[in-house]
């Protein structure tokens, strides 16, 4: 239900372009012809082009909720034998696309993330972290649709699944615990990633969507699967220059809830290691700064920062509540 309404307001949005637009050319020398920067596999690239990505993102999660409720931490201890109520996640993630013809586009994205979850009982309070290599997903992007201002192109890939899913840490037990799944850099599965993304253009700015789907194909060796996740994205980039152009837009996310119960876990010592009723949803806001050198040394060079702030979450558990996000970007 969600991912519907999110494809339906990115099409509202990309309806709105202006009539004018139609006699518009499409061209990638401006800065907002780049969607925000946590966006990729937007668009097919010119036969034989090389682009190269570096995206550096760091998330704040602050207080405890539940539906769509901030609760007392302490409240969580009625229920579990502790309760998270801080985290960061940092991630530096690496996208290369190789245009293989006018109309298909291969495209790998791997990051390195490193997260940090602050977890307390009635009378201790520890810090437990974890880093290593996530899933490492690859596309296909093939372009259905070219007119003179507007791209149109559908994907298929696969996540594959590298990143370890057994990371240890102290939970509050004096001994190396198996860390919940929210701090796991892997999923352990194979999942399938189909995706649709359109972009429109006139002489004022380049508005887009983009719906993509994780769909886990298999337990993993641990005996359990992630849920389904459903992204979508609408932003407006609005030119204000040959050099900057300001994005935003929403964002949405949903997830479904972990299936299967590793022997490994205690479920009732902490909601994040609880894998009944662990979905969610949440709906963002991100506001960035596109700048494009189009000529001289620095020709092609993009850099990019976002700012996110979430408007509406709704869990189905105790989770650690997102406060704020920001990403820096690179890409040429």
């Amino acid at each position: 239900m969600l991912a519907r309404r999110c494809w339906v307001a990115c099409a509202a949005i990309l309806a709105a372009a202006p009539l004018s637009a139609q006699d518009y050319v499409w061209t990638d020398n401006r800065p907002d012809a780049a969607p925000p920067t946590g966006i990729v596999a937007d668009r097919a690239l010119p036969a034989g082009a090389v682009e190269l990505r570096y995206i550096f993102s760091n998330t704040k999660f602050d207080g405890v909720q539940f539906g769509t409720d901030l609760v007392a931490p302490i409240t969580v201890l009625d229920f579990y034998d502790s309760t998270p109520f801080q985290r960061r996640d940092r991630m530096h993630r690496a996208v290369l696309s190789f245009g293989a013809s006018e109309s298909f586009t291969l495209v790998v994205d791997a990051a390195w993330v490193d997260r940090n979850r602050d977890v307390a009982d009635e009378q201790f309070f520890i810090e437990t972290s974890a880093a290593g290599l996530a899933d490492v997903t690859a596309e296909g992007l093939f372009q259905v649709y070219e007119g003179d201002a507007t791209r149109v192109s559908i994907s298929a890939g696969v996540e594959l699944p590298v990143g370890s899913t057994d990371k240890t840490g102290d939970l509050l037990v004096l001994q190396e615990q198996i860390l919940p799944y929210e701090m796991q850099p892997g999923s352990g599965s194979l999942s399938a990633v189909p995706g649709v993304s359109a972009m429109h253009q006139n002489s004022f700015g380049t508005v887009g969507a983009q719906v993509k789907a994780r769909l886990r194909l298999n337990d993993n060796d641990r005996d359990y699967r992630l849920g389904d996740v459903v992204e979508a994205n609408g932003w407006l980039g609005y030119r204000l220059n040959d050099f900057f152009a300001i994005t935003s837009g929403v964002r949405a996310l949903s997830w479904g809830s972990i299936a299967g119960v590793p022997d490994d876990v205690d479920i009732g010592r902490d909601p994040g290691e609880d894998p009944i009723f662990s979905g969610g949803k949440r709906v963002e806001i991100p506001l960035g700064l596109n700048v494009l050198m189009p000529e001289g040394g620095l020709e092609g060079h993009r850099l990019s920062v976002e700012f996110v702030w979430p408007v509406h979450q709704d869990y189905d558990n105790f989770r650690i509540a997102q406060d704020w996000g920001f990403s820096v970007g690179w890409q040429k």
